[in-house]
């Protein structure tokens, strides 16, 4: 019988292309992952992997399999779920993933409400890179991921991973609190130095693009993926920024918000498996940041 566990290292090998990228990503030793990989051949009776140079590559036989992982192991997970909701009683672990925005604004709320019940599920929530988010979770690091997307540049859907919508956040030019007038975004984004996340993440290719649709090529004098960071490097004079107002309000910092032309909004979501929400806990801490943001 084929083991849902060797199937998962299967799919990731399909999905990062090197046994040493499923090995960092899953937290195992490559040989662990490679020895694991020649059992499954063993369960499905043909070879599924085949040298390739320095690196691997999957055989016509194990495409086939990989391409079915997903959907045998979506109907286990299902399975799981439906299993759990006979009980209906929303307990256990539950591993989310956060953006550092929505910790911040509705981590403690959630965590007020899931505690007002007994039993209660218990979140684990670590902080991703956006880029990491819907991998992450394919790859069932995560039950829960909260991730972002910014105007003209939408996440990747992948088979097997629901996205639900729950925020649209403004995206507001801040500075200092003293800048001189005049404080059009032009203007203001001409004059200062500024602070973005670092090359290759989404908000630093739509915030680049947005100079540029205001006439403006920026001077990049800071970089950091903490908006904490970002937001006192401007609150102290330093640096301008485009950030969410989801932290400006979460925070409340003092310094001059500017609204940008149309003003752009970038997209908070919740993404889990298929049917994993049948399972009470992960319904429970989903059900609880609706209600937070909704709030």
């Amino acid at each position: 019988m084929l083991s849902p566990h060797r199937l998962l290292l299967l799919q990731e090998l399909r999905r990062r292309g090197s046994v040493h990228a499923v090995s960092e990503a899953l937290s195992f030793s490559p040989s662990t992952v490679s020895q694991q990989l020649k059992v499954l051949e063993t369960e499905a009776g043909a070879r599924l992997i085949e040298r390739v140079g320095r690196g691997v590559r999957l055989t016509r036989e194990g495409e086939i399999l990989a391409e079915h992982a997903p959907r045998i192991l979506g109907e286990i997970e299902r399975a799981e779920a439906a299993v759990a909701a006979v009980r209906a009683v929303a307990e256990g672990d539950v591993r989310v993933a956060a953006l550092q925005t929505a910790s911040l604004a509705f981590l403690p709320r959630v965590i007020r409400m899931l505690e007002s019940t007994t039993p209660h599920p218990r979140m684990l929530v670590s902080r991703i890179a956006p880029d990491r988010a819907l991998g992450a979770l394919a790859a069932r690091e995560f039950d829960i991921v909260l991730g972002e997307e910014y105007p003209g540049l939408p996440v990747s859907r992948q088979k097997g991973i629901d996205v639900v919508p729950l925020l649209d956040d403004p995206l507001v030019l801040v500075a200092p609190e003293d800048v001189d007038p005049p404080h059009t975004p032009a203007d203001v984004g001409a004059r200062m130095p500024w602070v973005m996340e670092p090359v290759g993440s989404d908000a630093r290719a739509w915030c680049l693009g947005l100079c540029r649709e205001l006439g403006v090529e920026p001077e990049v004098q800071f970089e950091s993926d903490d908006l904490l960071v970002q937001m006192r490097l401007v609150e102290t004079g330093n640096a301008v920024a485009v950030l969410p107002r989801l932290l400006l309000d979460s925070e409340r910092p003092r310094l001059r918000r500017i609204d940008l032309p149309g003003r752009p909004v970038r997209r908070v979501f919740a993404a889990h498996r298929s049917g994993s929400q049948l399972a009470p806990a992960i319904d429970a801490v989903l059900t609880a940041f609706m209600r937070a943001i909704a709030d």
